[in-house]
């Protein structure tokens, strides 16, 4: 059986010779176009440059290949200890991004907040201002009134006295005359017919006289008709006259005096009553001036506070709308920066992941063929500086 397959073998060791250097030379191929295309790949992007002119450097320099290996996994190292670095950096200014954004947008719902409770205290301000300045409007109202119907009882109880005056001054007049009277009628009167035809006319009068005093009615001008039938009455009396005659016209004059002096007395209770309501209504008066010139001092002092009240919350509304404009500002320009900061460091991301892609695909081409590898680079790089003389 072994002599058969040593037989098999050699009649086909040709064959199998010819099939063995198109594979080796298949697999050659392939790693001489991964290489190159690993070559084309990095001279694409800066650091692939570097990274070829580093390797060129030192395979030229005849390096081995666990040197190449070493150098190109301290590069690996590098460039993730910098992503590492950079990964940190990017994560803390982001979180920092999220902080002050959201700080931005507290300030910014407190500044809101701040304008809608001014505005509510601007809105009850102004009620209550509204009722203030309507009372007072009616206070003041009120307190002129009050000055004027104080002026006209003032005026009133002015004109009551006067009248008041006249009245006693008539009275007191009238009195006088019915005294002097009775001294002349003591004196003079008789008992003439005509003294009795007189003195029973008076006698009527005084009746009448009489009952306008009971009733009020009797005004000052009664005193002159009176004070006319005393001189009429005086005139037709003789020198002398009989004691009755005489004392029948002393009691009709007393009766009368008697009359004008209850009159006198009454007028003036009613006039100490008008004294005590004047004085009365009078303090009311002064009262309620008082009462009301402390109203519209408080009225005006309030609305004065509600008018500072008003404007202070205006000018704070003005205040947070001007912070609101600029924490907007300040917030779309935070978010821009960020944004900016996210892109970036996405693209540089990407590059040191390709970066990182390109040393690890060195070192897979490095350990598979070192040699091939060295022969492929140092033959492009001579092709590079060939092409570069003969431009």
């Amino acid at each position: 059986t072994q002599s058969t397959w040593g037989i098999i073998i050699k009649q086909n060791m040709k064959s199998i010779l010819i099939v063995s250097l198109l594979l080796f030379s298949s697999l050659v191929l392939a790693d001489e176009q991964r290489t190159v295309a690993f070559i084309e790949k990095a001279k694409s992007s800066s650091f692939g440059e570097t990274l070829m002119g580093t390797l060129e450097l030192e395979l030229s320099n005849t390096a081995p290949g666990d040197y190449l290996v070493n150098l190109l996994t301290k590069m690996q190292g590098t460039l993730w200890n910098d992503w590492t670095r950079a990964n940190e950096t990017h994560n803390s200014f982001q979180a920092t991004c999220t902080q002050e954004i959201g700080t931005l947008q507290n300030e910014l719902s407190g500044h809101s907040k701040n304008i809608i409770e001014s505005k509510k205290t601007i809105s009850s301000a102004n009620q209550k201002l509204a009722f203030d300045k309507v009372e007072l409007e009616n206070s003041q109202r009120q307190l002129g009134d009050t000055r004027v119907n104080r002026e006209k009882l003032i005026k009133n109880r002015e004109e009551e006295a006067k009248e008041y005056d006249q009245k006693v001054s008539e009275i007191n007049e009238a009195l006088e005359t019915l005294h002097q009277g009775q001294n002349l009628v003591r004196n003079n009167l008789g008992g003439s017919p005509k003294f009795v035809q007189v003195a029973n006319g008076f006698r009527e009068h005084v009746r009448r006289m009489t009952s306008l005093i009971q009733e009020r009615q009797y005004k000052g001008r009664g005193y002159v008709s009176l004070i006319d039938f005393v001189a009429e009455l005086i005139e037709a009396a003789p020198v002398q006259a009989s004691a009755g005659a005489v004392q029948r016209v002393l009691d009709l004059i007393q009766g009368i005096i008697d009359e004008l002096e209850r009159a006198k007395n009454i007028e003036y209770q009613a006039e100490q009553e008008r004294i005590r309501n004047y004085e009365q209504i009078l303090g009311i008066y002064d009262r309620s001036i008082v009462e009301l010139g402390r109203k519209i001092d408080h009225l005006t002092n309030e609305i004065n506070q509600l008018n500072q009240i008003i404007n202070f919350n205006k000018n704070r509304i003005t205040d947070n709308t001007r912070q609101i404009q600029i924490k907007k500002r300040q917030q779309l320009k935070l978010r821009k920066e960020c944004q900016t900061e996210a892109r970036g460091y996405e693209k540089e991301a990407k590059k040191r992941q390709d970066n990182l892609s390109l040393i690890q695909e060195a070192l897979q081409i490095i350990n598979e063929n070192i040699e091939e590898f060295r022969r492929i680079v140092l033959e492009n790089s001579k092709h590079n500086i060939d092409a570069k003389y003969n431009q």
